[in-house]
């Protein structure tokens, strides 16, 4: 299992590094657009592209927390989502024929799946790393606001960075 564990955290450094250099260099472009706009549009489209990459990277270190405790807690065992018991109650879409006294204790906890789905989900949302990020970002917002630097096209092309750059990356992936 720790073989496991350090092969996913190396494949996530190595990926982490190769995606924020995609970043940077889309933080570039913005960079180059905003000399020419002017009007603080340098500093919004930064504070918030600084932001945005928070939340990011906050957000994959919780996922990444997530799945070292599943890693570590696994038996050896196939794991099965909670929403795949959720999706296919009956089993239906399996091969082995399961008894009618087994398949009422499966019905029964039904419930108990997306109570556990629905906790796990919350654990990755509340983190507390990711409620910091959103925290800055409130902050600055409130900040340039009040002291009367916010531009909202130039704050929303700094937040927009990151996004675009992921869909850019994940399409030069595919191909």
């Amino acid at each position: 299992m720790t073989m496991t564990i350090m092969i996913t955290i190396t494949m996530a450094k190595e990926n982490m590094n190769k995606i924020a250099y995609f970043y940077l260099i889309g933080d570039f472009i913005v960079i180059v657009i905003s000399f020419f706009m002017g009007n603080f549009w340098l500093l919004n489209t930064q504070v918030a592209f600084i932001c945005s990459m928070l939340i990011t990277f906050s957000a994959f270190y919780g996922y990444k927390k997530s799945i070292k405790k599943r890693v570590q807690n696994s038996s050896g065992e196939e794991f099965r989502e909670p929403y795949d018991e959720l999706e296919d109650p009956y089993n239906l879409f399996e091969d082995e024929n399961i008894g009618d006294e087994k398949q009422h204790k499966k019905n029964s906890g039904i419930f108990k799946y997306t109570i556990k789905g629905f906790a796990s989900g919350i654990g990755g949302a509340l983190n507390p790393l990711r409620i910091l990020a959103y925290a800055i970002l409130i902050f600055s917002f409130l900040y340039l606001n009040k002291h009367e630097l916010f531009n909202a096209f130039a704050f929303f092309g700094g937040l927009s960075v990151v996004p675009i750059m992921s869909m850019i990356s994940s399409l030069l992936k595919q191909k």
